[in-house]
């Protein structure tokens, strides 16, 4: 069995032979309420993580159940929290009671594989906590997973794999050889990757933090905090002006034009993440203005996920031949 593990700052993904599982990144210790909540209604309890000694509320509403342990610094990336997250994801596709073991594809921001120390901390501890056998409960649910073998990439690399590889892994007509670009809008970061004939380009690889985190900087009012704007903003409660998507479009693109002075060499350029998806068609406008070859996933959300899977099962098929 093949996973692909999305470790993003918006959303933790997972692709379980073909099939793709989602929830919010939003951790927290729950707390008990007891009967103070008596004669009232009481929201909804979030999805229950356990293993080890640990116990965390993880998903849409458990920044209501306890302070959000949401940290957008890269090493958080392989913390306990960040596994809490994975389980729950995991849950909804493997069967319960059931031994599983799996060869495991992670995908991690650009940003964060490009300082040789941090990278150094991050594989160590995925090497560490990950390549292992994991026995975890979910809503009370026992689950248990051994991961043989792990291969780590950067986010983008799954969209780019997404858009060379059908669902059959036929490879699109010409892609091998054409220079690609994936913009990758996240919750934390903006990540720009090009790719040709399989090899990354170091020309035009890079991005800022200038993802769906700007905008919600731009929202904030009353001492809001970020996971419950974000929760918002997903509900359709917090609808962004026109103003404000404007302003943030615009440090998006002043990213790109630093990292791809031209958008017109790529032959193809893939939009991807969240942030893509609340930019569309303002995003998808300012860069068909300045000539970009422009092929927008299916579901630009899980496109880096789904891709992840796809070259993890590509490289499997290869070592059997």
């Amino acid at each position: 069995m093949v996973i692909a593990d999305d470790r993003g700052f918006g959303n933790t993904k997972v692709c379980v032979d073909g099939r793709i599982a989602a929830l919010p990144s939003i951790v927290t210790r729950p707390q008990s309420l007891g009967l103070a909540g008596i004669g009232l209604k009481v929201e909804a309890r979030p999805t229950a993580v356990a293993f080890d000694e640990h116990v965390f509320a993880v998903g849409a509403q458990a920044w209501q159940w306890g302070a959000p342990l949401f940290s957008l610094d890269f090493t958080s990336l392989v913390s306990p929290e960040r596994l809490a997250l994975w389980y729950a994801a995991l849950a909804q596709i493997l069967t319960p009671d059931t031994p599983h073991s799996a060869a495991l594809v992670v995908g991690l921001p650009v940003a964060s594989l490009q300082d040789a120390d941090q990278a150094a901390y991050l594989l160590d501890g995925l090497r560490r906590r990950v390549k292992a056998r994991h026995h975890f409960r979910v809503d009370e649910r026992a689950y248990d997973l051994t991961v043989d073998s792990l291969q780590v990439l950067a986010q983008p690399v799954g969209a780019y794999t997404d858009w060379v590889f059908d669902d059959e892994l036929h490879a699109r007509k010409g892609a091998g050889q054409m220079e690609a670009a994936v913009l990758d809008i996240g919750m934390n970061t903006l990540d720009l990757f090009a790719i040709q004939g399989g090899r990354a380009l170091p020309r035009y690889v890079g991005g800022d933090k200038v993802g769906v985190r700007r905008l919600l900087s731009l929202l904030a009012s009353d001492g809001q905090e970020l996971v419950e704007l974000d929760a918002y903003l997903r509900s359709g409660r917090l609808q962004p002006s026109g103003d404000a998507l404007d302003i943030w479009l615009g440090e998006i693109l002043a990213v790109v034009e630093r990292t791809w002075p031209s958008v017109r060499r790529f032959g193809a350029v893939i939009p991807t993440g969240g942030g893509a998806v609340l930019l569309r068609q303002r995003l998808h406008l300012a860069l068909s203005a300045k000539g970009a070859a422009l092929h927008w996933p299916e579901d630009p959300i899980t496109a880096n996920v789904r891709g992840l899977w796809k070259w993890g099962v590509h490289q499997w098929e290869r070592r059997q031949r």
